[in-house]
Parts: structure tokens; sequence; C-alpha cells
């Protein structure tokens, strides 16, 4: 099969996977939004940015190693076992320390409870057998796509159950805790290959010295993607962030999750072919056109019904969501075509340019969404996230032609 071909599986796998994972996560978040209230919505927020941080400032770039390098995974596989289970443990601890932070931020002891019952996540997942990046690295996209969507199945039958059982937050939480576990146990029931604890210097230190960069722009990465919580939370409460989140939800989220499935499904791809500028270059362009497309007409649908769409999946309690929806949704564009062009900037460790644009919409959306949010509230805030993405988008088109002109 040719790599467009790949290209071409990987994505239909992805697209479908993200469509039912959607699906799957529209109810969930329909069910709970309904059991649950906003507040506690903002909890599970603020609970889950302390994951999401520490695992980034702890990054080791172990699958992007592997896709990059030559070598089988088996060349890895044991090392990179051993430095995952002591990168969960370590997030663990990171974790904790930011719960008492977080705590005295917010003004509220339950975060401390929330947040170490959450480090509960990381230490399983750092169990979880190597193995699967050869679902990407092999072009099984198929295999890889039914993987992660057990996963949200598991998560979100969990997370009801719960939800109908407790009426709380922690409903939320143990239902990733259930997850993790799921995927420790069939990481290892079907995958035929299997992790020693066994470390070899040499193989560690071809991990760690591409995840000097990596590191960084994972963190980075990372506060883009959720540091508007923390300041939203800040700002103007955990109610008030429990709302923005579920209509982050239907609208941004629902964007960025189609980029990253093309993501997900190209990086492997221009992986093989960086080294051959008209095909990296032709591949990049025709991947920014046909997800601009896609991401059009996903965009027309949410603004087109914003009421309706928000009556159905959460709620007439929740319709306060519907001035925030357009702003969301443009902000969620200018933040998938960010993604594509990291795509490329990965596959070709390029990782000044990654980083730069990172670090310029880290600052412009921070900046605005003080600027904004204080003098005009929420709205305020979601026109500064706005604003913040599309100002940085310069960076990725200047670096994009950089990237593939002609030497």
């Amino acid at each position: 099969m040719s790599y467009i071909k790949h290209a071409i599986n990987g994505f239909s796998w992805q697209t479908t996977l993200k469509i039912l994972s959607s699906l799957v996560t529209l109810v969930k978040i329909s069910v709970l939004a309904r059991l649950l209230s906003p507040n506690d919505f903002g909890l599970f927020s603020l609970t889950a940015i302390t994951l999401g941080l520490s695992e980034a400032a702890a990054q080791t770039g172990i699958n992007i190693t592997i896709l990059q390098s030559k070598k089988s995974i088996f060349y890895f596989l044991d090392t990179a076992w051993v430095i995952a289970i002591a990168r969960g443990f370590i997030i663990a601890i990171i974790m904790t320390l930011m719960g008492f932070g977080l705590s005295h931020y917010f003004n509220n002891p339950q975060l401390i409870t929330l947040v170490a019952l959450t480090s509960l996540v990381p230490v399983i997942k750092g169990f979880i057998n190597p193995s699967i990046i050869m679902l990407r690295k092999n072009f099984k996209f198929f295999q890889d796509s039914l993987y992660y969507f057990s996963l949200v199945i598991i998560e979100g039958a969990l997370a009801i159950s719960l939800g109908f059982l407790l009426h709380s937050v922690q409903a939320m939480i143990l239902s990733m805790i259930g997850a993790a576990i799921f995927e420790v146990f069939i990481s290892f029931r079907f995958f035929k290959h299997k992790p020693q604890f066994r470390y070899l210097k040499s193989r560690a230190q071809a991990i760690f010295n591409n995840a000097k960069w990596l590191s960084l722009s994972s963190l980075m990465g990372y506060l883009n993607d959720n540091l508007d919580d923390l300041i939203i939370g800040k700002l103007f409460g955990t109610y008030q962030l429990g709302l923005y989140h579920n209509a982050y939800a239907l609208t941004h989220k629902a964007n960025y999750d189609l980029a990253k499935s093309v993501h997900h499904g190209t990086l492997p791809i221009y992986t093989k072919i960086v080294s051959n500028p008209t095909r990296i270059k032709k591949a990049t362009f025709k991947t920014f056109r046909w997800t601009s497309l896609l991401l059009l007409i996903m965009s027309a649908l949410v603004l087109t019904f914003p009421e309706l769409i928000v009556k159905i999946v959460l709620g007439d309690q929740w319709l306060g969501v519907v001035p925030l929806m357009k702003w969301l949704v443009l902000a969620g564009v200018a933040h998938s075509l960010a993604l594509l062009g990291y795509t490329l900037f990965l596959a070709k460790s390029a990782y000044k340019a990654l980083n730069l644009h990172q670090f310029t919409n880290l600052v412009l959306t921070i900046s605005l969404i003080v600027f904004f949010g204080l003098k005009q509230g929420l709205l305020g805030a979601v026109i500064g996230l706005s604003l913040g993405r599309l100002l940085s988008l310069p960076i990725i088109a200047y670096e994009i032609y950089q990237q593939t002109k002609s030497k």
C-alpha cells in the first residue's frame, strides 16, 4: 500500500473513531449534565489540569522517539517500559504537590482529595505495554482505532454508571481510573510482545536526547490547551468554569479532535517521507485543504443550530453557554490548523518552529483572556481566547513555508 493510501486509511479510521468517540462523549456529557452541577464540572476541569500539566512536565517523548526512529520497537521496549513506570510515580508526586497549591489558590480544600485520587491514573498507566505504538508505526490504523475506542466506551460507561450512583465529581475521576486499569490489561492481553523490567542506558539515552525539546513542546502545548481553564476558574469560580467546560466540549474540542485524528494518522506517514521535500510539501498542503473543508462543515452545523444542540445535549439549564459557542468554534478552528502544522514540525524534528508558535500563542491567549475577561466577564474571556489563537496563526504559515520550501 502506498503512503498516500496509508494516510487515507489512517485518516478514515481515525475520523470514524473520533465520530464514534464524540457520540459516546456527547451521551456521557448529556447524562452527567443532568446528574451533576456546573460546579462539579469545574472541579473536574481543575483536577484534570493537574494530571495533564504533570504529564506534560514529565514528558519523555517515548512514542515520538519510537515513531521517528528507524530501529524496531523491540530495541526500546524494555527500557521504555521502565521509564514509563518511573514517570508514572513522578507524575503522581507532582500532582499531589499541585493539589495543595490548587487548594490554596482556589480556596477549596476538596481539591486536595480529588487531585490525590486522580494521581492514581498516571501510576496505573505507567504499566501499559509500550508495544501499543507498533499499531501506529506499522500503519495498523484499524486496530489502533479499535483499541482507543474501547477505552472511550469503558470510561463513558463507568462515568454514567458512577454518575447515577454517586451524583458527584468523583464519578468522572473514578471512571478515568477504571479506564486506565482496563488499558493496562488489554495492552498485555492483546500484544504478544511483553516488556521486561530491564533498563539499558544506551536505549534510554536515545529517548532522553530527543525528549529535551519535546518536553518543552509538550509542556507549552498542554498550557496552550488548558491554561484557559485555570485562568477562567480563578477569575469567575468553578461554577462558571463548569459552564465553559461543557461549551468548550461541544465546540472547540469537537474541531480539535478532528484535527487530532488527522495528526494521529498522518504523523507516521510524514516520518517516512520527510527526507523527500516534494512529497512532504505535497502531503502537507493536501492535508490542510481537506481538513479545512471538514472543519468548515462541522463548524457550520454548530453555528447554525447552537441553541438546539445545547438543549439536546445539555438541557435547558445550560442555555447560558450559547453566546460562547461561536467564539469557541472560531478558537477551535484556529487551534486545529496550528496542530496540522505541528505534525510537519514533529516529523522534521523542527522543535524551534513548534516552540516559537506555542510560546507566542500562550502569551497572546493568556493576556487577551485576562484583558477581555476583566472587561466583559466569561464571554470576554472566550473572545480573548479566540483572538489569541487567530493572531498566532501567521507564525504557523511562515514556519510551514520555511520547512517546505526548496533548499
